[in-house]
């Protein structure tokens, strides 16, 4: 009785760290960032840049390839609150990644 008792435990904590491995496991990220400046970007993205003129923008930058399109990415500050805002290389807002970027962090 005491060992099928034992069977059942080894293979209940067996089950329960397997969940716990497969949960920690990450996919490989295939983008590749590059860096890059606002004067190097194309005119496309430096007009849509202009529509931020409030805020102060950084003049490094960063870049990904996604299917044959180059997405840029800025940091836009105002006050002591700052985000990123994606821009693709035709001048098309993407999306903004906000958070906790705050300056005296």
């Amino acid at each position: 009785m005491k060992k099928t008792l034992y069977i059942v435990m080894f293979i209940g904590f067996a089950l329960f760290s397997m969940t716990s491995v497969n949960a920690q496991t990450t996919e490989k990220s295939d983008k590749i960032v590059y860096k890059t400046t606002v004067k190097e970007t194309p005119q496309k993205v430096k007009e849509a840049l202009k529509d931020y003129s409030g805020y102060k923008i950084s003049q490094k930058a960063s870049y990904t390839k996604n299917k044959n399109r180059k997405t840029y990415k800025f940091k836009v500050e105002k006050g002591n609150w700052s985000h990123y805002l994606l821009i693709d290389e035709n001048g098309k807002i993407v999306g903004i990644e906000t958070g906790e970027h705050n300056k005296n962090s």
